[in-house]
Formats: structure tokens, sequence, C-alpha cells
């Protein structure tokens, strides 16, 4: 191999993990937003949303294989190997959660709770501001827009906390026992993906101090 070659060969990829993680982040918040409608227009007996949630899991699945592929790859990265194993591994927990929550609400085939769709509008809001935040994290040229975003899906978070206990306590009331095991794991699931949602939130918060 020519010295020019080698060279060329140890050159960091900025633009495949950029362009990777745009897509991952574009993916997830088109996700997101199916998630919600599906739920505000939920049918038991039409299975298309959970087909769909399945698709794009599976699809973002294969875009965080590709990242890591390419973190094996690459000699050099745009930013610190670990923190773009946290950041792929982070965004791919947030579908995995989203699609399981989806799972188990027609699995379990009880009355729509209508917190559902209290947490799907945060997890979409929480998926918008991390598609916007992996924006402006390119080259970080931009970080005052990557740390506003971040404050505010740490805020959803926050908010998905309420909706939970305030949920939890109105289940109970219920005094319907099966209806209050299967309806608080699918609560339960949906609260994790913002706390996913937040952990993402934190990991860009933590390069944008190293590297801004």
């Amino acid at each position: 191999m020519g010295i020019g070659n080698i060279f060329k060969a140890f050159q960091p990829k900025d633009k495949v993990f950029f362009i990777l993680f745009e897509k991952v982040a574009e993916t997830l918040s088109q996700m997101a937003k199916e998630f919600h409608e599906g739920l505000l227009d939920f049918d038991i007996n039409d299975d298309t949303m959970l087909k769909n949630m399945s698709d794009y899991e599976h699809k973002l699945d294969d875009l965080t294989h590709e990242i890591f592929i390419q973190l094996g790859e690459n000699f050099i990265t745009p930013f610190d190997r670990e923190d773009i194993s946290h950041l792929a591994s982070g965004l791919d927990d947030i579908a995995d959660f989203m699609y399981a929550s989806a799972k188990y609400i027609y699995l379990y085939k009880t009355p729509l709770d209508p917190s559902y769709t209290e947490f799907s509008l945060l997890i979409q809001k929480s998926c918008s501001e991390i598609e916007n935040a992996i924006k402006n994290l390119k080259d970080f040229k931009n970080t005052k827009e990557v740390k506003e975003s971040c404050i505010k899906i740490n805020s959803y978070e926050n908010l998905a906390d309420d909706v939970l206990s305030q949920a939890t306590v109105k289940l109970f009331e219920t005094n319907d026992a099966i209806n209050i095991i299967k309806i608080k794991s699918v609560l339960e699931y949906l609260e994790i993906v913002t706390d996913k949602a937040e952990d993402v939130a934190n990991t860009m918060e933590n390069i944008i101090i190293k590297y801004a």
C-alpha cells in the first residue's frame, strides 16, 4: 500500500457516522410519530400499527448494526468510541421499548388507557428533539441547539414521571386486578421509553462537554 493510501485509510470517517446517526434519529422520529397517531386512532382488531412498529424496530436494528460495523472498521472516529457506542445503543433502546409497548398493548387486549396517548405524545416530542439535536451535533457547530433540545427531553421525562404516577393512582381505583397488572405493565414500558430518551440526551450533553 502506498503512503497516500495509508494516510487515506486512517482519515476520520466523520461523515459516515453522522450520516448514520442522522438516519437513525430521523427513522426513530418517524416511528414515534406513527406510534402516537396509531394510538389516537387505535383499533385492537387492526394490527397495522404493530406491524409498522416491528418494521421500524428492525430497520433501526440494521442501522445500529452498521454503526458498530463502522466503529470496528475505522481507527479514527469523530468523537470518542465509547460515546459512539453509548449513543448508538441508547437510540436503539428507545426503538426496542417503543415496540415492546406497542406489542403488549395488542397482546393484553385491555381497554386503551387515556394515559397511553399522553405518553406517546411525550415520546414523539422527545424523539423529535433527539433528531434536532443530532443534526446540530454534527461538527459541533451548533452546541447551543443541542443543549436546548436536551433540556426539553429531560423536561418531557419529568412529565412522563407525573403521567405514570397519576395513571397508576387512577388504575388502582378501578379494583380490576387483572387489568391493573396488564395496564401497569404497559405504562411502565412507556415510561422506560422516556427514560431511554433522557439517557440519549445525557450522552449527547457529555459529548458536547468533551469535544465542543
